[in-house]
């Protein structure tokens, strides 16, 4: 009697050891392979981290539909829990069903990874049931350690994770691939533990023992694929480093080179928001869509502050000069469209391929083009112009309209807007145009929350010749 009550704590025991680890398992996969986010607090009053408080709850119903009706019955527990948590995490409305499925391969993976660890040393040894429970409480025993381990340990580690989580997205191939192993170590799992209800016992040796090679293939795909993914995670964390180390050069030269024409670095923050405003309407009413889109808009705002680069080139003389400018000194001005080309040419070479040098390459040479060819420095029209040069060009003019310079002084907002309106279609690209006006309080917004110093609606107006930059 006591020898089989004995017994039944020791099943009772291994049955909630074996599905605390495996929901551990499967919140770790969701969080840190999936990239599932955490449920945020709703408001700051709130006192209890929600996501704590859901895994909480989660973990008190597992045990007890565990201890009241046995494993089959906690595991049905975790994969509801599980198909709720997907749910509550996705934000998106639409792919809320979609994402809520994801608890599958998520329990792949997991039982993927335990699985082996669990069974093959069992089959080999041909241990007893009651001996292979007390295998598998001391592997679980072992995991809680190295797990309570990371938990102290491992907090630098999960900071960092966590930091490169933050700019981390899964490929379209990845989030497949883990969907194709999840779902199919899901299936290879399932099968693997029905040769344990086997009543033909030779039957179920040879099964067992053909399984063996292929639990270790799936155990070592599955580590493969998260290792892969975990990678990515902290090559994509250290790209962006990389990447905004670049932008913050990028805007600090940029500041230098508005800085000599007596300008401030307010005119390149502006017309990078312009731009993103202008972009985003165009975006928004479907407008290009086989050159515009997310990423697209991203590269144009870090290229926007390269825009004027080239006039590095041009002498103090001409660039701050009060007045008109001579046909030789206009010329001369003019070139900062095609040094600043060739400069970030040369940057190309030296950075690297990366997208938005290219656009800032066409933004800097396209900028001072007109919609109907009568601009510089090739004389290009309508859509040869490239799409984020057309777009620099209306946020750039309507800046500097409004802004006061050593040459002119600036004119009123709603001034600036009705010259943009006039030159739609000579000067600008009518669509722009249309888009730049449609967004008008964000324009504004924007000019305010910028403004600097040389920036005053109320300054004299003054009439200026067309030979400026």
């Amino acid at each position: 009697m006591m020898i089989t009550g004995v017994m039944c704590m020791q099943t009772h025991i291994y049955e909630c050891a074996k599905l605390t680890l495996d929901f551990i398992t499967m919140m770790m996969i969701s969080r840190y392979i999936f990239l599932i986010p955490p449920m945020k607090k709703n408001s700051p009053e709130q006192i209890f981290n929600p996501q704590f408080v859901f895994i909480a709850v989660s973990y008190v119903l597992i045990m007890l539909f565990c201890l009241a009706e046995g494993t089959i019955a906690g595991s049905v527990v975790i994969a509801v829990c599980m198909l709720i948590y997907c749910h509550m995490t996705e934000p998106n409305p639409k792919r809320k069903l979609l994402k809520s499925v994801q608890f599958i391969p998520i329990a792949g993976m997991c039982y993927g990874i335990l699985m082996p660890m669990e069974t093959l040393p069992v089959t080999v040894l041909h241990l007893s049931e009651s001996a292979g429970e007390l295998y598998s409480m001391g592997l679980y025993l072992l995991l809680l350690v190295l797990l309570l381990y990371f938990v102290f340990y491992g907090r630098d580690w999960r900071k960092n994770f966590r930091k490169e989580m933050h700019y981390r997205r899964l490929q379209a191939w990845e989030r497949i691939l883990l969907y194709v192993i999840g779902i199919l170590m899901y299936g290879f799992v399932g099968a693997v533990y029905s040769y344990y209800n086997l009543d033909e016992t030779n039957f179920r040796q040879i099964a067992m023992f053909e399984s063996l090679m292929m639990s270790m293939i799936g155990f070592t795909v599955t580590l493969t694929v998260i290792i892969l993914i975990l990678v990515g995670n902290k090559n994509a964390h250290t790209r962006r480093d990389l990447l905004e180390m670049q932008h913050n050069v990028i805007a600090t030269l940029a500041d230098i080179v508005e800085n000599r024409d007596e300008s401030t670095g307010g005119h390149i923050r502006r017309t990078a928001r312009y731009v993103q405003i202008i972009a985003e309407k165009l975006l928004e009413e479907g407008w290009y869509q086989s050159i515009l889109n997310e990423q697209y808009i991203k590269d144009m705002v870090v290229a926007a502050p390269l825009h004027d680069i080239g006039k590095i080139h041009v002498p103090d003389s001409i660039l701050k000069k009060q007045g008109k400018l001579t046909d030789e000194e206009y010329e001369i001005m003019k070139s900062h469209t095609t040094e600043g080309r060739k400069l970030l040419l040369h940057a190309e070479k030296s950075l690297g391929n990366f997208s938005y040098l290219d656009i800032a390459v066409e933004m800097a040479y396209g900028h001072h083009e007109w919609w109907n060819g009568k601009g510089y420095p090739q004389g290009i029209a309508e859509h040869n112009i490239p799409l984020c040069a057309r777009i620099m060009a209306v946020a750039d003019v309507f800046d500097a309209i409004v802004s006061q310079r050593c040459y002119k002084g600036s004119m009123t907002i709603e001034e600036a807007y009705e010259i943009i309106q006039k030159e739609k279609g000579t000067h600008f690209d009518p669509i722009v145009v249309s888009a730049f006006l449609k967004s008008r309080d964000k324009i504004s917004e924007a000019l305010k929350e910028f403004e600097d110093p040389l920036l005053s609606p109320k300054a004299e107006i003054i009439q200026h010749d067309k030979k400026t930059a």
